[in-house]
């Protein structure tokens, strides 16, 4: 992933988005809300991949389909809507808002992106064998399980915390309007095959995850992070005034 630093070493998100498609600026509201928006799609092909995961146990998935969810969620997930994440919205907070990037959520989240990465390797070599045997396909299903999991549990706490508070931060900021850019061509073409996979492979919730809003139900909390209250005292809601501040040392 390239970065394009000013003269202090600090990386600029506008210069490192235009490098992948022409860029412009839009306001942190319209950002925030593609970025949900993104989510809903991302959440429902993570669902339609357990799906054709299923299916190809029981030899009535084409290995070729498993391998376009692959790309999807390699070009779509990542190179556009985490890169995005990463190189202007957790840019402009922990570059302009000083917030930390080595702790707390905006450390949960990218290296959350990095697993992602990780597991989505070892699921394409699975799939990419020809034939699988019992215990190979135990694990196909056992990796792709992980992965959907843990991506929305991902979402759920952008969605709930990152994105609730980086915009008020934003605001009390005066920070207005962020870089942003649409789909390249090569995107577009990999976003429209979505809804094709999603009719083919009906989407299956997995019924046992607990999913909801808030720093406690991140599988993160108090392992690798104590929550935006404490990792952002200084600019939540929750640290502008010490004697108001409902978690002290």
């Amino acid at each position: 992933m390239a970065r394009w630093c000013d003269p202090g070493g600090v990386v600029r998100a506008d210069a490192v988005i235009a490098s992948r498609a022409c860029t412009c600026h839009c306001a942190v509201m319209k950002l925030l809300k593609d970025l949900r928006a993104e989510h809903d799609l991302i959440d429902q092909m993570l669902d339609s991949f357990r799906t054709a995961v299923i299916q190809l146990s029981h030899g009535q998935a084409r290995p070729k389909d498993l391998l376009r969810f692959i790309t999807f969620f390699r070009v779509i997930a990542d190179e556009f809507h985490h890169a995005r994440e990463e190189e202007v919205l957790f840019a402009v907070l922990v570059n302009q808002l000083q917030l930390p990037g080595d702790r707390g959520p905006i450390a949960v989240m990218t290296d959350d992106h990095r697993k992602f990465r990780v597991l989505l390797d070892q699921i394409q070599q699975l799939i990419e064998q020809r034939t699988l045997s019992p215990a190979e396909q135990v694990q196909l299903r056992t990796a792709t399980e992980r992965y959907i999991e843990s991506m929305q549990h991902h979402i759920d706490a952008e969605n709930s915390v990152l994105f609730v508070e980086g915009e008020i931060c934003l605001r009390d900021a005066g920070i207005s309007e962020l870089a942003c850019r649409g789909l390249t061509a090569k995107e577009m073409k990999i976003r429209f095959t979505a809804e094709e996979l999603m009719h083919r492979y009906p989407p299956t919730a997995n019924v046992e995850i607990i999913r909801g809003d808030g720093c406690p139900l991140c599988p993160a909390y108090q392992v690798t992070c104590d929550g935006y209250e404490r990792e952002w005292a200084k600019v939540s809601r929750w640290g502008r005034a010490e004697e108001d501040d409902p978690l002290p040392d």
